[in-house]
């Protein structure tokens, strides 16, 4: 049974402000959203809470007491954008299995939230990747390109193809999958179930899970040890870790590194794509992992590429996700 949370208090502030809507981002671990100035680019009040292990239905149930808090705050908005995990249908009304929510099947979620939002005139949602590079398009690091790829880090991986200024939906919907292309047949299961693919690799349990394992060799000196046995090891301690002078640390974020770039590499000789992006919360490590990213990219294109793929870091950071999922209720058709 899902625990359904209690009342959540309302603050007395209220905001009277035009052409505000709220957007949201739907992670593997938790919850964001927030109150954007679409003009802007700008979050005003955001609030986040833990991903419930629930189904479609009682998760936007769950997300509704949340929305009504901002709507509350700020009473003229009726619009809202939703970045969901997983593939869309072409029209984008139905989320079809995301692989991090068991729970959930084919669901029209926005339709959901709709029902349980009465007085809300717009709920509208797309894919979480393709709504980030959305927010970068307008306001982040692809101002200005045609080409390119967004990645997010994070729970799973995620991606998103635009070319020639448009997102790249494929037959169905569901281009873009990049943390579902596989690198190693043999390799880890994921939580899609099929073998050796990226997000099996560089997601945020198996980057915890992998460094875990490698540290039961007492051989390895590591101020992560203090994880040992079984601890709760999250990505960001092992960013610290290697920011303090970790090797150890340093060699994990190299390795994933390596594979991200081998990931890149793949599309930019099938698509001659040579931009590449990163958001997310793994991403947040920066150089730490993307140095070895950039030069297993160059290493493994065609040599005519090597001098001009590039992989940038997002300037919106985590605020790509619901900044992006604010853009879909003014944006047509993308």
């Amino acid at each position: 049974m899902t625990h359904m949370p209690s009342e959540i208090p309302i603050p007395e502030t209220r905001h009277l402000i035009p052409d505000l809507v709220i957007g949201v981002d739907i992670g593997g671990t938790s919850i964001k959203l927030g109150v954007v100035n679409l003009e802007k680019g700008k979050i005003l009040r955001e609030i986040s809470f833990k991903t419930p292990n629930a189904t479609a239905k009682e998760t936007a149930e769950i997300l509704a007491r949340h929305v009504n808090v901002l709507i509350h705050q700020y009473p003229d908005i009726t619009s809202i954008g939703i970045g969901v995990p997983g593939a869309m249908n072409l029209d984008r009304t139905l989320a079809q299995y995301p692989p991090n929510f068991p729970k959930w099947e084919i669901e029209p979620f926005a339709q959901y939230v709709k029902e349980a939002l009465p007085i809300s005139e717009l709920v509208v949602m797309d894919n979480d990747a393709k709504v980030a590079a959305l927010a970068e398009s307008k306001f982040g690091s692809a101002i200005g390109e045609k080409f390119f790829m967004l990645a997010t880090l994070g729970t799973g991986i995620g991606g998103a193809i635009v070319a020639d200024g448009k997102i790249f939906r494929g037959a169905y919907g569901g281009a873009g999958e990049f943390g579902h292309i596989m690198i190693n047949y043999q390799g880890p299961e994921s939580n899609s179930g099929i073998r050796g693919v990226l997000e099996a690799y560089l997601g945020q349990k198996y980057l915890s899970d992998s460094t875990l394992e490698k540290l039961k060799d007492g051989k390895i000196k590591s101020s992560l040890r203090t994880f040992l046995p079984g601890g709760s090891l999250e990505p960001k301690d092992i960013y610290e870790a290697a920011q303090a002078g970790d090797a150890f640390a340093k060699e994990v974020l190299s390795e994933a590194g390596f594979i991200l770039g081998i990931g890149f590499a793949t599309i930019a000789t099938l698509l001659d794509i040579r931009i590449f992006i990163v958001s997310g919360g793994v991403a947040q490590a920066g150089d730490l992992i993307l140095n070895s990213a950039r030069e297993s990219l160059k290493k493994n294109v065609l040599a005519h590429q090597r001098d001009s793929v590039e992989i940038r870091v997002s300037k919106l950071v985590t605020s790509a996700g619901v900044i992006g999922a604010a853009l879909l209720t003014v944006a047509e058709k993308m």
